[in-house]
């Protein structure tokens, strides 16, 4: 499997919010390699949704190395990332664009997220659909109840028919504070580990 070689790298054109960022040639070349190309390997029992994170690659985040402690003590976990960029094998989270693009939900506008979900749901929906999945797989989401991520998420099931598990996310945080953040509530975490096991 010969990963894509995008030698002409755009880091300025990769970050930001909008239309541009959102179907940027270079998150579209990977993700006709995803659909094409990929292959669910192994034994897969779970495969979970997670959010992106500011940090990349995101296992440097301090929000994933939160929950990647609680993923990392079940075997046959596989993770995919669900961000602007896609959806993201997280064996791939290091390498260019993914580990490079910076989105900021702050500066969506409600243009933006109806066109995001539109996107999204789609790019999610022609993943599965090209793929032959065991119907013993669990799909796990563990993103935030009002995120974008998860309406896309809903609507590609939906079209796919598959069954969705979703984590529901908890709690109260400060009025400033980054609302991912709630993921690495004890109480969302341990709901977490419970519906792995």
């Amino acid at each position: 499997m010969k990963i894509p070689e995008i030698l002409e790298k755009d880091f300025i054109g990769l970050n930001g919010v909008g239309r541009a960022q959102l179907n940027h040639p270079h998150f579209e070349t990977w993700q006709t390699f995803f659909v094409n190309s990929y292959e669910i390997k192994g034994i897969i029992k779970i495969i979970i949704f997670l959010p992106c994170a500011a940090t990349k690659p995101y296992y440097n985040s301090p929000i994933h190395r939160v929950f990647n402690k609680i993923l990392d003590k079940y075997k046959n976990i596989q993770k995919f990332v669900i961000s602007n960029a896609g959806l993201i094998p997280y064996e791939f989270c290091d390498q260019y664009p993914f580990e490079s693009y910076d989105w900021n939900p702050l500066f969506e506008t409600e243009e933006i997220k109806n066109e995001y979900i539109e996107v999204i749901s789609r790019r999610i929906f022609d993943f599965f659909n090209a793929k032959i999945i065991n119907n013993k797989i669990r799909f796990i989401s563990y993103l935030r109840n009002d995120s974008e991520s998860l309406k896309s998420l809903k609507i590609a099931f939906n079209k796919l028919k598959f069954n969705l598990e979703i984590v529901s996310i908890s709690g109260e945080l400060h009025e400033t504070a980054d609302t991912d953040l709630l993921l690495i509530l004890e109480e969302n975490l341990k709901k977490l580990d419970e519906i792995l096991k």
